[in-house]
């Protein structure tokens, strides 16, 4: 199981079907590293209850919402991960080089205000049946997380990953409704 993230825009795409599970999947996609507790993808579809007098049961029952959401621990502890993990501008995030004989540093500066970090994210599942991809994109999202880092001895640390998918925005058409997340399966090419 592999988690990518890019940053969010209009022309973000599926990585084609000739890209093996496993392999890189190019463009701005980063592989995240190192996860603890698997990849989940919730849905979730509150509903209210239409009652009348003659029956006893709900004659209906209305959607009032939808919540998506992609979530894992990131196991890698870094400035980058941090970074998207709380939704952080990316320019927040600076790097002095080591040199010869001379440690270097990253750091992620969080500063007084909030800003909507939106990306896109993508996991990439290797299907115990056919051994081909399974593949899930979020296409827009925005940070859920409590950020929260424990160092112990007996663990690895990590960092909680909660994206709340939202529409992509940028692909609403006059027809089709803006996109929110694509689930492919990828079959087998044949003999």
């Amino acid at each position: 199981m592999i988690l990518y993230t890019e940053p969010w825009a209009t022309a973000n795409a599926v990585p084609a079907d000739t890209i093996a599970w496993g392999t890189t999947w190019g463009g701005a996609w980063i592989d995240k590293g190192y996860t603890r507790d698997g990849l989940r993808f919730r849905m979730n579809v509150p509903r209210t209850n239409i009652q009348v007098d003659q029956v006893l049961d709900p004659v209906l029952r209305i959607p009032t919402s939808r919540e998506l959401n992609m979530e894992t621990n990131l196991a890698q502890v870094n400035a980058t991960n941090l970074q998207e993990a709380s939704g952080q501008p990316t320019t927040q995030v600076s790097t002095t080089a080591a040199a010869s004989g001379t440690r270097g540093h990253t750091d992620l500066a969080i500063l007084g205000t909030i800003t909507d970090n939106f990306l896109t994210a993508g996991f990439d599942i290797q299907n115990p049946g056919d051994l081909e991809a399974v593949r899930l994109i979020g296409w827009k999202g925005i940070v859920l997380s409590e950020v929260q880092l424990n160092f112990q001895v007996t663990d690895a640390a990590q960092i909680a990953f909660n994206i709340g998918l939202v529409p992509d925005s940028g692909t609403a058409g006059s027809i089709n409704p803006a996109r929110i997340a694509t689930f492919r399966d990828v079959l087998a090419a044949l003999p």
